[in-house]
């Protein structure tokens, strides 16, 4: 038996999927529904995922917190879509609307707890205290650290 083929897809198949494009958004719409019938599996890179949140934060769509997390969530958890990384996916979404911080900023502290080490680096600190990763400092804290 065959695996079956799987796609990645890029942050403006997401974007048409969930809003309307006169162009677009029927071509990435049917191909959500061939994968949702077994034909295929799209895939999703964490990296899409903060960028379709960048782009529906934005001007053109300005969407809230909670819009983006209940729709991104919806999304990845639809049949024939493999979001890699898919749980740390959802909570930094979580964490995104719940302590109010940037998205990439979620999703590098909860990837920190989940996959060693967890240990950034950063100058906004507070933000990766609010989620309560394992360390959290600035460049001048680790580097007085390795005197």
């Amino acid at each position: 038996m065959s695996k079956k083929m799987e796609i990645w897809i890029d942050t403006n198949i997401i974007i048409y999927v969930l809003r309307t494009n006169k162009d677009y958004s029927t071509q990435a719409r049917q191909l959500v529904q061939q994968a949702k019938a077994g034909t295929f599996t799209l895939k999703v890179s964490p990296l899409v995922i903060a960028e379709c949140v960048f782009v529906l934060t934005g001007q053109q769509f300005g969407l809230s917190k909670e819009e983006i997390t209940t729709i991104m969530k919806s999304f990845i958890n639809l049949r024939g879509i493999e979001c890699e990384e898919k749980g740390v996916i959802e909570e930094a979404l979580g964490q995104f609307t719940k302590k109010g911080i940037d998205f990439v900023d979620a999703y590098l502290a909860v990837h920190a707890k989940a996959i060693a080490p967890n240990h950034v680096i950063t100058v906004n600190v507070k933000d990766f205290i609010k989620i309560g990763i394992g360390t959290a400092e600035t460049p001048q804290q680790f580097m007085d650290r390795l005197k």
